[in-house]
């Protein structure tokens, strides 16, 4: 499950160089359902403090997920800095995105075998850089790459969840995204998520600025 976040945030960079060029990223195929979560993330303790990646110029910021609630469900919400220092070394979101920090949440197997889970990004971007059609690219990439593993994107639609208008996609299978932007603060957060507890949608009502 990790490193299917990771692949869905790597290509964010590749989104955005298209989205500056006025290209829209094509939606994928629907095919396959994605398999379920078969493993809790190992829990990684919180940096004290800000970690510069070199590579890419972006920063791996815990601070970010301050906006968000500490648990879901009862569930903690972990900061994984590792991840997020994988996505950080992506040198390709440097132009677009100065901080980024990364959280997930998994529940217990059910009978059946599935379990809640979300996995939550949250980046900052540099002055300039929202738009709707780069936010557009950016919900287009990371959902091709979340649902890469089940064929492709089966539908996209549009709410409003306690004042947050929200993006949502879904993968065949039942895997979703959850996008929002925060104009205050101007930071992305970006969730996939699996489960009958609707985690993200309660992640989403909670944020805070």
């Amino acid at each position: 499950m990790r490193r299917r976040a990771v692949q869905a945030v790597l290509g964010l960079g590749a989104a955005a160089i298209l989205v500056v060029s006025g290209c829209i990223p094509p939606r994928p195929s629907p095919s396959a359902s994605p398999p379920a979560p078969t493993s809790a993330a190992t829990a990684t303790p919180a940096p004290t403090a800000s970690v510069a990646s070199p590579l890419a110029g972006v920063t791996v910021d815990a601070s970010l997920l301050g906006i968000l609630p500490g648990s879901v469900s009862g569930v903690p919400i972990t900061p994984d800095p590792e991840t997020a220092a994988q996505i950080a070394d992506e040198g390709s979101i440097a132009p677009f995105v100065s901080a980024i920090a990364l959280a997930a949440a998994f529940g217990p197997p059910a009978s059946d075998g599935t379990a809640d889970y979300v996995v939550v990004t949250v980046a900052k971007l540099r002055p300039g850089t929202f738009s709707d059609l780069f936010f557009r690219g950016w919900r287009d990439t990371f959902d091709a790459g979340v649902c890469e593993q089940a064929g492709g994107v089966d539908g996209n639609a549009e709410t409003d969840i306690d004042g947050h208008r929200t993006f949502i996609g879904t993968c065949k299978g039942g895997v979703h995204t959850y996008h929002v932007h925060l104009a205050t603060s101007d930071v992305i957060v970006s969730m996939q998520g699996l489960g009958g507890g609707g985690w993200p949608e309660r992640i989403v009502a909670d944020l805070t600025e």
